[in-house]
């Protein structure tokens, strides 16, 4: 294969990352190539392209966001992150946590559609503040038989019973 016939993937990870993602990329055949940064702020994350056969770049970019975990939406005023992914929530899940209460959303086949979601999920949050369910039944009426919704139970407060 030529480097013309080479597929690229573009991948964006922590700069803790990099060296777990090129040893990945060179067990499965692919070259990643750092991008060089500009400017001279501190940046805390890295930019590689993987560069090599068709079906070895789609394995090493699914397995590199695999490693970044799951989605968290922090819909509670004053939330020092809004929305991000971690390594504590599984692959393929997404917590939504506001005021009153929360709901997970399990994303059926997550290699492909996980990203459908998370890009959903920063869509419905940015129009304000609601309600962890609604934001998850808004999900689960877009994407239908491939998420499942699981509310959490509602903490009761003062006089409720």
């Amino acid at each position: 294969m030529t480097t013309r016939d080479a597929e690229r993937s573009i991948v964006v990870l922590e700069t803790s990352e990099v060296p777990a993602a090129k040893r990945i990329a060179a067990d499965h055949g692919v070259r990643a190539e750092e991008v060089p940064r500009l400017g001279v702020e501190p940046v805390t994350t890295a930019t590689l392209v993987i560069v090599g056969a068709a079906a070895a770049v789609a394995t090493v970019s699914h397995l590199l966001d695999q490693r970044k975990g799951g989605q968290v939406v922090d819909l509670r005023p004053g939330a020092p992150r809004t929305i991000y992914r971690t390594p504590e929530v599984v692959y393929g899940t997404v917590v939504i946590v506001a005021e009153d209460g929360s709901a997970t959303v399990e994303v059926k086949e997550p290699q492909g559609m996980f990203g459908q979601v998370v890009s959903a999920l920063t869509e419905i949050a940015s129009g304000g503040p609601e309600g962890a369910d609604v934001v998850a039944r808004a999900i689960e009426a877009r994407f239908g038989d491939d998420v499942e919704v699981t509310p959490a139970e509602r903490t009761r407060r003062g006089g409720d019973r």
